[in-house]
This record gives structure tokens, sequence and C-alpha cells, in this order.
């Protein structure tokens, strides 16, 4: 039997209600009973748009990856001193708290690039992207005379978006690191980095 005509937009109701269920309950925990009541379906509608869990999931992850690298971008295009899309880029990568649910899918779905061929692939594509993104930042601010970089941009860019990686996790997961305190030490590598004095307000 043939889908209907707003296929497309239950598909994006499901992905969706599955962004939800993954970010209250965890991946690993999440059943397609989840998904269906979240989006207030029955089991099988989930089941009729998408035929296994996993193939949801890569969706969902696929949404959120391309969702983090459009926002971030987003948010400096209308900047044009170095100084303040560098500062803007680094504020745009953090978390802003631990509901920030964006970034809580893509946390979930990290340990899973381990195992998962598909998950490791789209990991990868957020890395390179945040790190071309910093890279060209980098560059284009040196060539500019707005930075004096103390090391290759690529290697800076790198440990920048590792920064990001590491202090994100914290604050998802609410340990001691905080917003505030991560986003002042980004802040403070990258002034180290560049030779730039770094406005935070």
């Amino acid at each position: 039997m043939a889908r209907p005509k707003n296929q497309t937009a239950r598909r994006a109701e499901l992905v969706a209600a599955a962004r939800k269920a993954i970010v209250l309950h965890g991946l690993s925990a999440v059943r397609i009973r989840d998904v269906a009541d979240t989006a207030g379906m029955a089991p099988g509608s989930v089941t009729y748009y998408f035929r296994e869990l996993d193939e949801l999931f890569q969706e969902v992850f696929t949404d959120a990856v391309e969702r983090f690298s459009s926002l971030r971008r987003a948010a400096v295009q209308d900047l044009e001193e170095p100084r303040d899309r560098l500062v803007a880029t680094i504020r745009a990568g953090l978390p802003t708290g631990p509901d920030d649910e964006l970034c809580c899918l893509l946390y979930e779905f990290a340990p899973q690039a381990r195992k998962n061929t598909r998950d490791a692939a789209l990991r990868r594509t957020l890395y390179d992207d945040q790190v071309d993104l910093y890279c060209e930042l980098l560059s284009n601010g040196e060539a500019d005379d707005a930075f004096q970089l103390a090391a290759p941009a690529r290697e800076i860019a790198s440990n920048l978006v590792a920064l990001e990686d590491a202090y994100g996790y914290h604050i998802i997961a609410g340990t001691s690191v905080t917003r505030a305190t991560a986003e002042q030490y980004l802040i403070g590598y990258a002034a180290t980095a560049t030779g730039a004095r770094l406005r935070t307000n």
C-alpha cells in the first residue's frame, strides 16, 4: 500500500518526537513505544514510516549535525571584525546549559561512532566542519593582521574544537564546569593562540 502524500510531514513529526524521547530517556533506552507516545501516534505508525528504529535515529542524528553546523555559521554571518567572529563562534559552539536539546542529541550519539560506521561518518563530518570553520576564520584574521597566530591555523582550530567537545560534555552532564566557565577558558585560550584581545561582553 502506498504511503499517503503527507509522508514528509509525518516523518518530520516522528523525527521531532524521537529527538524529544532521546533527550528525555537517553538514546540507548528509547523504544518505538516512547517515540509513538511522544508523537501521539500508535506504534504501528512509527514502523509504517520507519521500518527500523535505527533508520529513525539516523535521521535524527543527521538532522542534528546539519542544524548545529548551519546555526553556528548563521551566528557569525553578519559580523565583520575577526575578533568578534571568533568570540561569537566560540559561544555558538557551547551548549546553553544541561537542557540544550541539540547539544544533548549530539552527545547522546557520540559513543555510537565507535561501532556504527554511519554514526562515525557523521561525527567525522561534524568535527571536520567545525575545524574548517575555525581554520577559515583564523586564517582570514591573520591575513587582516587582526591575529598573530602562535601555531598553524589548523592546529589552533583543532584544539578549539577538542576543548569545546570536552567542556560541552561537562556542561551537559552538569559537573562543576559551567557554561560561563567553559566560555571564559575557551576565549582565554583563543586570545593566547591568536595574540588578540578578545571582548567577552
